[in-house]
């Protein structure tokens, strides 16, 4: 049998020989919305009771001052901010994701781990958004010719976001192309996640742990640490391991890198709503049928949406009665699209879940699981019917803040206003949009860093 193309060292080779001059305008500027909005929705997530157990955490790991927890006054050595920022990011749910290969939300965990690594080093502006779109772009090129990890049970959030933290944070080190495949080595033995932990704490600690595992891998890189040099391609490596032997195309995954980088095209998504974002569609629907119908909710009967038995397992929940949980079920999503008219922060609280009007509302909401609607598709028809007897169904095609369907500069900026406010002043957040928009500028990030401390 022919040996597999070596994909882990052209990988290596692309993000060594890889010049900042070189990275178009508008990959640059697509990175930068993505810089904001994950530092948005982590400074928001500081107060979600996730983030108050890890930081308590971290506290026990020692006292350092090497990095900034963002939206603390707290600091920690690089491993231990990079998880905690990381974690903060996803805390939520509310961070981009990717609509395409199956990445899950990788920005969580570059910039936790590259942005704690960065201050750190005293990095540039430059160096850090280097550093995010390589990494991005090298877990999207693995990630485009390989089968969707999530239909084995993995989470691909940290699977994917381990080795691209540990990219990020080797480019910021300035490894040499040798130590970049060890610092892939390490983080593909430290990465996993298992899907079925959507929901739960759990789930913002993949993106923690994934931030952490690529700072220490590529620290432990550049000390001299050795891994298998071919861990990506080799025989029972990371693709075999995790996708089954035999089922990814190398040649592809190694060629093309960066024409185009991913983060212009095809692109991630924003989030628009704060919930998972497979709900999406059905929130898109249910929103337009309460606007256009002015549907009051006393006028309901009952609401119906129907979604393939793939969504039907993982997004539907007979019980809804805390507020993550309420994130990923596609039927209190719609609920509250139709009694409130609107999804934020506060629709996700334990309180609000809890609430009787809340629970009497979910009953109204019959999830229909229909084996005929294609997957991943439109694939989720919502249908209100009146006590009158009439009956609308509308179904959404693309998400708001999809790439297909983007946000425009100034709503990714309002939406970060609205998430920083609950922990910095009106004039920090002005001070951090300016910082970021000008990033290429920044001569040190610490600058970036300091302004995520509270007020």
């Amino acid at each position: 049998m022919d040996a597999p193309p070596p994909v882990t060292d052209r990988l290596a080779e692309f993000v060594h020989r890889t010049e900042f001059a070189s990275i178009p305008d508008q990959t640059r500027v697509n990175a930068k919305q993505h810089i904001l909005d994950t530092l948005g929705v982590a400074l928001a997530g500081v107060t979600e009771p996730v983030a108050e157990i890890a930081l308590a955490y971290g506290k026990r790991l020692g006292a350092s001052t090497e990095a900034s927890i963002w939206g603390t006054k707290s600091r920690g050595a690089v491993p231990t901010a990079a998880f905690a920022n990381g974690l903060l990011a996803h805390a939520l749910d509310f961070d981009d994701w990717d609509a395409f290969i199956h990445l899950g939300h990788p920005s969580s965990m570059l910039l936790g781990a590259a942005l704690s690594l960065g201050e750190n080093l005293g990095a540039s502006g430059k160096e850090l958004l280097k550093a995010y779109v390589l990494g991005i772009e090298v877990i999207a090129k693995i990630a485009a010719h390989a089968p969707n990890v999530q239909a084995r049970g993995f989470h691909s959030t940290p699977v994917f976001g381990s080795l691209g933290a540990a990219v990020a944070c080797a480019c910021l080190l300035k490894l040499d192309p040798g130590q970049i495949k060890a610092a892939l080595g390490i983080a593909a033995s430290a990465a996993g996640g298992i899907q079925r932990q959507q929901g739960s704490m759990v789930k913002p600690f993949h993106a923690g742990n994934a931030a952490r595992n690529g700072a220490e891998a590529a620290l432990l890189a550049q000390a001299g640490f050795t891994a298998d040099a071919a861990i990506l391609e080799a025989p029972r490596g990371f693709c075999d391991t995790f996708f089954g032997a035999g089922t990814c195309d190398y040649e592809k995954m190694g060629t093309a890198i960066g024409r185009p980088y991913f983060l212009e095209a095809p692109g991630l998504g924003l989030k628009w709503h704060p919930c998972s974002a497979p709900q999406f569609l059905a929130a898109d629907a249910a929103l337009r049928l309460k606007r256009e119908r002015n549907i009051r909710w006393e006028d309901v009967a009952k609401i119906e949406v129907s979604i393939p038995p793939l969504r039907y397992a993982r997004h539907y929940a007979a019980e809804v009665k805390t507020g993550l949980r309420g994130k990923f079920a596609i039927n209190y999503v719609v609920a509250m699209c139709l009694l409130e008219g609107k999804l934020d922060l506060a629709t996700f609280t334990d309180e609000k879940v809890n609430r009787q009007t809340i629970q009497q509302a979910l009953r109204k909401v019959q999830v229909i699981c229909d084996d005929k609607i294609p997957e991943p598709g439109p694939y989720c028809p919502v249908s209100v019917e009146f006590n009158d007897g009439q009956r609308f169904t509308y179904t959404a095609k693309i998400p708001k803040g999809h790439p297909q369907n983007p946000m425009s500069e100034s709503e990714v900026v309002e939406k970060f206003r609205g998430n920083a406010s609950s922990v910095i002043s009106e004039r920090r957040a002005d001070e951090l949009v300016a910082a970021v928009q000008s990033l290429e500028s920044l001569d040190n990030v610490a600058e970036l860093a300091a302004l995520l401390t509270p007020r």
